[in-house]
């Protein structure tokens, strides 16, 4: 059997070789250094406030927990510098995602005996959809590893309690909404009936911190505040529109995706082409699109208060914000350019929320929570990947274009298809088994992460959902041994 330390070091190593790789294809050859380090429209908001903290003094605005900036801290504290900083959180990342593998690696062994299926859990690991997450400086990637960490200790339970209250505490802080991860893993511990001094252990972590972080806040707000003083941040800040939110709540009530940077969105509409691929003219963005192209919203989801009419007034009032907010060179004059625009978003979209919520109750409560269901587990941006770039098509042979497309397309469909039916197999044995085992906490935590953020907060993007990928990949191979196992029965 491979050693434990053996796995990690070979998953080290193999992430250190991809992150080698990304740099010398995206950057070196094809001139795409975003893609080696990638900010996006949130990373800023977690490095503000420990910009504030370092310039001023204070942890401002508070609209993000300080579980990732506080990296960026240490790291501006020993280099002082923002680009080396942010290399350093990127090798720190492929870091511990190579670690996380390992001990994916080290259970799929464990759980099935086989080293053919060992060897399988490195390659689906290193070539799967979520390649460049360990280059984007945002939480998506310490987060999975954190997970996958909790998982396995959860696999060895009794052992390294401080550990996993770190790591479950460390999570809260780069992603509150596992604020209640504790109701599935308590359940989970609890049927172990380990020792009380196990649980004590557990809790100590969170204790400190978060005992520390909620004394802060109530001192700063005079309020008690156990995670942020606002669920999201402002609108106009970090890249965020002003008027959006009050359209996303129009497009969370009929189930459909609030992905404004992608054309197949229904949000996409809404900005009459203004964010999805426009024409820069002198530096000024204009639309360039079809408008076949785009998803209208649905007539059967109108009311007596919304039509397709009102609809599309708010549509203007839309992409007159975003061309006013992307063109502007004064972002404090927004709100008074706009102010007629914002007034109509904000006093529309409420009303015709109620609208659906009264006239039409089934489709809020139940069809559009399964119709985010539905753009999560069937769509075809998940198989996205570099590729599709058009800086990147002018640089490849069509062929090898054509070829790695495939590929990663063949490799992504078997792994999300199978992953899909592994996930419901695993759900059904979570409630049967009465001896919970690692896939019981395994389907848990895919149940609690999913109902979540399809259910509760209502977020159907696929970035939110790269944290289970790995988890998925552990239940797909041990699902599938088991059933090979099965039919090698049958066949004998």
């Amino acid at each position: 059997m491979p050693k434990l330390s053996t796995s990690i070091f070979s998953g080290i190593c193999l992430n250190l070789v991809k992150m080698l790789g990304i740099y010398l294809v995206m950057v070196l050859l094809f001139h795409r250094p975003d893609y080696f380090i990638h900010i996006h429209g949130d990373t800023m908001s977690y490095f503000e406030p420990i910009i504030h903290l370092l310039e001023q003094g204070s942890y401002s605005p508070d609209y993000r927990m300080p579980g990732y900036g506080f990296l960026f801290y240490g790291f501006f504290l020993l280099s002082h510098s923002q680009e080396a900083s942010f290399f350093l959180i990127v090798l720190l990342q492929f870091i511990l995602t190579g670690m996380a593998y390992g001990l994916i690696a080290q259970m799929v062994f464990e759980l099935t005996g086989s080293r053919k299926f060992y060897a399988l859990s490195f390659l689906l690991m290193e070539v799967n959809y979520y390649l460049l997450f360990d280059s984007y400086l945002s939480t998506e990637s310490i987060a999975t590893s954190l997970l996958i960490l909790i998982s396995y200790l959860c696999f060895r339970p009794g052992r390294f309690p401080l550990f996993m209250g770190l790591a479950v505490c460390w999570l809260i802080f780069l992603k509150s909404i596992f604020c209640l991860l504790f109701i599935p893993l308590g359940f989970y511990l609890l049927q172990k009936k380990l020792s009380k001094r196990f649980f004590l252990l557990l809790l100590i972590p969170l204790v400190l911190i978060e005992g520390s972080w909620i004394l802060r806040n109530a001192i700063k707000f005079h309020a008690f505040v156990p995670l942020t003083y606002q669920t999201f941040y402002p609108e106009g800040q970090y890249g965020s529109i002003y008027g959006f939110q009050s359209i996303q709540e129009i497009i969370r009530a009929y189930g459909g995706s609030h992905q404004f940077w992608r054309m197949d969105s229904e949000a996409a509409w809404y900005f009459s082409g203004g964010f999805a691929d426009p024409v820069f003219i002198q530096g000024i963005p204009y639309p360039n699109f079809k408008e076949e192209q785009f998803v209208k919203p649905n007539p059967r989801f109108m009311t007596s208060q919304m039509n397709l009419d009102s609809l599309l007034k708010l549509k203007r009032a839309m992409t007159s914000v975003y061309l006013t907010t992307v063109t502007t060179k004064n972002p404090q004059n927004i709100l008074k350019e706009c102010k007629g625009e914002l007034v109509y978003i904000r006093s529309r979209s409420p009303l015709y929320v109620a609208s659906i919520r009264k006239e039409k109750p089934s489709l809020f409560y139940v069809e559009a929570n399964f119709l985010r269901l539905k753009n999560i587990f069937f769509t075809i941006y998940f198989f996205d990947n570099v590729f599709r770039n058009p800086a990147i098509y002018a640089r490849l042979n069509p062929f090898l274009n054509a070829s790695l497309q495939a590929f990663i397309y063949l490799i992504n469909g078997m792994m999300w298809f199978f992953s899909s039916l592994s996930l419901l197999i695993t759900l059904y044995f979570g409630l049967r088994w009465k001896d919970p085992k690692i896939l019981t906490w395994l389907s848990w935590l895919n149940a609690y992460t999913l109902f979540l953020y399809l259910f509760v907060f209502k977020q159907a993007e696929e970035r939110y959902f790269c944290v289970l990928y790995p988890i998925w990949i552990l239940m797909s191979l041990t699902v599938l041994h088991r059933i090979f196992n099965y039919l090698q029965r049958k066949w004998n």
